[in-house]
């Protein structure tokens, strides 16, 4: 009798072990979820002008793994129609969400930076990836696929071009930021016609669209050529996104300033420049201990080092900044220096000390 009930407890024993094991060890199934109709569906052209604006919205239902178990992860995928997701991108943060807004800000670099060509309508498929647990072992599962085109931009940008001329070898002109049109540049321009050329696909040719006078001062597209009268250096703004638009084409020279240079301390001492180069040079006596900066000679710009908080029309790139940060220079005795700044590329100016 003692054996029949010792048997009896161990059988028990086994089949609650058993139902233990299987209880604990919960398998996930790819039940699938949806992604709604984009809104709106496209196609999307994508556009510096009028800020920073909203793209598209999607929303998906939750995704069903056939288990009770913490929310799964979401990411929107894009990639190049008719690749099957070869190479899928990224193209939204990971989150435990079910909705999520593209912006123009947002979606246009991850295009260009991955090989969408600007100003060229390309076909892509959307899809949603959801993904339960870390680790090396994560269990995805993926939503339908959208198809649609989409479009992406370049910072606004031009060649003041002389008529007749390649606007790849014109200055440049290029705005604050990717969601502004206020361009500026500097540059030689001889005597003559010229013509405010677009970059299309980060390119300049004489075939691409260009802008010229509204009669008014302005610029509108095909407009009348603007007449240079005079060879020189020029400080060139143009800005298609404003109302009215505008342009202005001023000649500019450039010299330094401050406690560091010869007295008297608050004249320009003017550089001269160099069209082999194309930097403005000076070759002076400067003190040590004291500080310098760069003015025009109608001392309406100021370019100093780089400062952070200087943004917008006070942006001239990651070395300098408008009305920026003194030029400190070493030492506490007068040193011959070779100063250089060059402006030929737009908002991306520099300078150079070179003791002589």
């Amino acid at each position: 009798m003692k054996n029949i009930i010792k048997t009896t407890i161990f059988a028990i024993f086994l089949i609650a072990l058993g139902s233990c094991e299987t209880d604990t060890h919960p398998v996930a199934t790819a039940n699938g979820f949806t992604l709604s109709p984009i809104v709106p569906s496209g196609p999307y052209v994508l556009s510096p002008l009028n800020g920073d604006n909203n793209v598209a919205t999607f929303t998906w239902t939750v995704a069903d793994n056939g288990i009770e178990t913490i929310p799964s992860s979401y990411v929107i995928e894009i990639a190049k129609a008719g690749t099957n997701f070869a190479n899928p991108i990224a193209a939204s943060p990971s989150s435990t969400n079910t909705t999520y807004t593209w912006t123009e800000g947002y979606l246009n670099p991850i295009l260009v930076n991955n090989g969408f060509l600007p100003d060229v309508a390309s076909d892509i498929d959307i899809r949603i990836k959801a993904t339960l647990g870390l680790g090396s072992h994560p269990f995805n599962q993926y939503s339908n696929v959208f198809t649609t085109k989409i479009t992406p931009f370049t910072q606004s940008s031009f060649a003041l071009t002389k008529v007749g001329d390649n606007p790849a070898n014109a200055p440049k002109l290029i705005s604050s930021s990717l969601f502004t049109t206020d361009c500026e540049g500097y540059g030689w321009l001889e005597a003559g016609n010229y013509r405010f050329y677009t970059s299309v696909q980060n390119k300049y040719a004489s075939t691409n669209p260009y802008y010229g006078n509204n009669g008014s001062g302005g610029l509108v597209l095909n407009g009348t050529d603007i007449n240079i009268a005079t060879a020189g250096y020029y400080y060139i703004k143009a800005n298609i996104g404003s109302t009215p638009t505008t342009y202005s084409v001023t000649a500019s020279s450039w010299g330094i300033f401050g406690l560091a240079t010869p007295r008297p301390t608050g004249l320009n001492k003017p550089m001269t420049y160099n069209p082999a180069t194309k930097k403005w040079e000076i070759t002076i006596g400067l003190s040590g201990g004291r500080a310098f900066k760069f003015r025009n000679s109608a001392a309406t710009s100021i370019l100093g080092n780089f400062d952070a908080s200087k943004t917008g029309v006070d942006y001239a790139g990651t070395k300098m900044s408008y009305n920026g940060f003194d030029i400190e220079l070493p030492g506490t005795t007068l040193t011959n220096y070779k100063v250089t700044l060059d402006l030929s590329t737009p908002r991306a100016y520099t300078y150079t000390l070179a003791i002589q």
